[in-house]
């Protein structure tokens, strides 16, 4: 969930070794995904995506939905970062397709701002769409009370502001999802948030 692939990487390990050993099918369709996530980080980038399709693929054949939004927000990110615009928005489509079907919306505010970062990236001139998904992931994660959700759309919808001009604004949405927080190595964005704040805050001083 946070990305943050150096610590996860053992229990990736484990755990796929475990489901093979044992033969459990929804946590095998978990270690692949993994796996592809790992093959994907460690280089071998369309034998991972590859991996982490299948296993995607196999745990909507089981009507397993609980980790949906989760697993294609990661598969659509590096879909995304491998130029693959229109498979990560066909990706992102679908999260938020079985998320309306079943009303499992545990990762809305994620998926969102996955959107917003992949419409960012698919055209840096029009900054409306993605400005739109990371607002409605700001608004999903307020009403869900999910503050962690909350600040990275916030981060991202700041980033988006930042080359446009729009300082204040990138202020002014940030400043209150970051409030209350500590800086913690578990959730670094925290940290990149107040960085982020500052760096505008002496900008407009000088």
């Amino acid at each position: 969930m946070r990305r943050d692939f150096e610590r996860a990487a053992p229990h990736i390990k484990a755990l796929a070794e475990f489901a093979r050993d044992h033969q459990i099918s929804q946590w095998q369709d978990f270690g692949w995904f993994l796996e592809g996530w790992s093959h994907w980080h460690a280089g071998n980038r369309v034998a991972g995506i590859m991996e982490m399709r299948r296993a995607v693929s196999r745990l909507a054949e089981q009507s397993f939905v609980l980790l949906d939004g989760l697993f294609k927000s990661v598969l659509a990110k590096a879909e995304g970062e491998g130029g693959e615009i229109e498979a990560a928005l066909s990706t992102i489509e679908s999260a938020i397709a079985v998320s309306e079907r079943t009303g499992q919306r545990t990762y809305d505010s994620e998926v969102l701002r996955t959107r917003g970062e992949i419409l960012a990236q698919q055209n840096p001139a029009d900054s409306a769409s993605a400005e739109q998904s990371f607002l409605a992931a700001i608004a999903v994660a307020q009403a869900q009370k999910t503050r962690s959700f909350e600040l990275r759309a916030a981060l991202s919808l700041a980033k988006l502001y930042r080359p446009i001009g729009r300082d204040a604004e990138a202020n002014a949405v940030l400043g209150p999802a970051l409030e209350g927080f500590s800086p913690t190595r578990e959730f670094p964005e925290i940290e990149e948030a107040r960085l982020f704040m500052a760096a505008n805050d002496a900008g407009a001083r000088s």
